[in-house]
């Protein structure tokens, strides 16, 4: 294995994220995290704890985001250190490794994930490393590598439930080859049961709350839309999703880089020396299977590319080993399309350049129409500071003896926990929302005699639940357009019932 340049890349790719971390503003989820971390528990609604544990290190630091992103960064640099380790593992020279490692560092998805906080960053990192120790415990049959796997898997679970799908993709695969014998074996059993140990505390979370993570998965299946742009990537129509699932598989690990995948998962079922391995093709045809079964997001498997990226470039190293140009010539159209891509995953250029560039590309400003921040992504970035001074400008006209009564109710933990995070410094009180996680903290105590309502979701819900309901108020933030448009405020009185009955009617579990 070629140490000093995995080392080298890691140690780069890991700065390259912080020196941008600081660039936009805080994610949706990043905000959501910041709230949780301020009421530490074993579980959440919609999540695992180890982002609001990740967020609540980051206190000290006042949640600054290179406090917050910092361990999202280190784990990207990880990640192009292991797939050198992978690369290596099947046999890839010198020059191999380095493509692989260079082309995972610049995969699309894993540059936003190393930028951003998300349940997701983590994925890439502790999926590589489960499979990397299983593939040493294939060859070796060192019983050892199952402590590895165990703390992969473990890590993994507690940011995120779907390596759960990664666990049952791989156990199965591993059945359906004769590496099946590395299961029956007391490690592989010692393992599994000091997973679910170590997990128990967060499963009892979940049981004593009655499993509001599946509620969440249904919630989110039935609430999908397109947004305010007009795009949309998940559908509630199976046969549609999945096929938006399947392009999204080439988006999120770079459409000119798809070949190289592609050949990898070939490659581990018909290359002799490779077939050991193909425990991992397997695996991944596995967990296509379960998401589109599932009607799962795109980005729900973005883990498994790391190895399927390594087994791609060992082949093709082999099969053009007499044809040096198209060896060069697919390395650089490769680089070249993840610099081209880069911007729109990682914020390397400011709102405005990133504007400008997208228009330069035809993506956005065509026939004389105004020009947009297009990425949704990074749209979800902004505007969150506006919008607690937007509900401060609307809740400091309400006569005293009204506002003290008056509830900050809105309709998304993210709008929730923007105005929990920024409202303090316009003398906002602590805001409720119905959705998740806010929803288990409850009302707050407000009895619903008033409520300031932020969000259009639940408009129609509103006129229902109380007699008079006007709007007070809108928020705008152009940079916001790619996902939603003006934002309402509402002012609503004279409730049909007290709030904590209303409560439940106003639940509303999903993503």
């Amino acid at each position: 294995m070629d140490k000093r340049f995995a080392s080298a890349l890691g140690i780069l790719t890991a700065a390259a994220h912080l020196a941008v971390s600081w660039r936009y503003g805080y994610y949706r989820d990043e905000l959501y995290f910041i709230a949780c971390a301020k009421r530490l528990a074993w579980g959440y609604a919609d999540m695992p704890p180890l982002t609001a544990f990740v967020s609540w290190l980051a206190a000290p630091a006042h949640y600054e985001l290179a406090a917050l992103r910092f361990t999202v960064a280190i784990a990207a640099g990880i990640t192009a250190y292991l797939a050198c380790a992978i690369a290596a593992e099947l046999g890839g020279s010198l020059w191999a490794q380095r493509l692989a490692a260079l082309t995972v560092a610049l995969t699309p998805a894993y540059l936003f994930l190393g930028t951003t906080l998300t349940t997701t960053s983590y994925e890439p990192l502790t999926w590589a490393l489960a499979i990397y120790a299983a593939m040493r415990l294939v060859r070796s049959r060192d019983p050892r590598w199952w402590i590895a796997i165990a703390g992969a898997v473990t890590f993994g679970l507690y940011g995120k439930y779907s390596m759960f799908l990664l666990a049952a993709a791989v156990l199965a695969a591993l059945l359906f080859t004769p590496e099946r014998a590395v299961l029956r074996t007391r490690a592989f059993a010692l393992a599994a049961l000091a997973t679910l140990a170590v997990l128990a505390p967060n499963l009892w979370w979940q049981a004593a709350h009655a499993f509001p993570m599946l509620a969440v998965l249904r919630g989110d299946v039935l609430g999908r839309h397109a947004f305010n742009s007009g795009m949309q990537f998940e559908f509630r129509q199976p046969l549609v999703n999945a096929g938006v699932f399947f392009l999204e598989q080439l988006a999120f690990a770079n459409p000119v880089a798809a070949p190289i995948w592609i050949a990898g998962t070939i490659a581990l079922f018909r290359v002799p020396d490779l077939r050991r391995y193909r425990f991992i093709a397997i695996a991944f045809v596995l967990l296509l299977a379960a998401a589109v079964l599932l009607n799962g997001k795109g980005y729900y498997i973005a883990g498994v590319y790391t190895p399927l990226i390594c087994a791609g470039w060992v082949a093709l190293e082999r099969f053009w080993i007499a044809r040096p140009a198209w060896r060069a010539l697919a390395a650089g159209a490769v680089l070249v399309s993840a610099g081209l891509l880069a911007p729109f995953t990682i914020p390397v250029l400011s709102a405005p350049g990133l504007i400008g560039y997208s228009k330069l590309l035809g993506i956005t400003g065509r026939n004389g129409a105004p020009a947009h921040l297009v990425q949704p992504l990074f749209a979800d970035e902004f505007g969150w500071s506006g919008l607690a001074r937007s509900v401060a400008g609307v809740y400091d006209q309400l006569p005293p003896g009204e506002r003290r009564r008056t509830a900050l109710f809105s309709d998304t933990y993210a709008g929730a926990a923007a105005i929990e995070f920024y409202g303090p410094q316009y003398g906002l009180p602590q805001p409720i929302s119905a959705q998740n996680q806010y929803y288990l903290w409850g009302t707050g105590g407000y009895d619903g005699s008033s409520v300031l309502a932020i969000g259009a979701s639940q408009a129609d819900l509103l006129h229902v639940l109380f007699r008079h309901v006007v709007l007070a108020g809108t928020f705008v933030d152009p940079l916001r357009w790619a996902i939603e448009g003006p934002t309402p405020i509402f002012l609503c009185t004279q409730p049909v019932a007290p709030l904590k009955d209303l409560w439940p009617r106003l639940r509303w579990y999903g993503a």
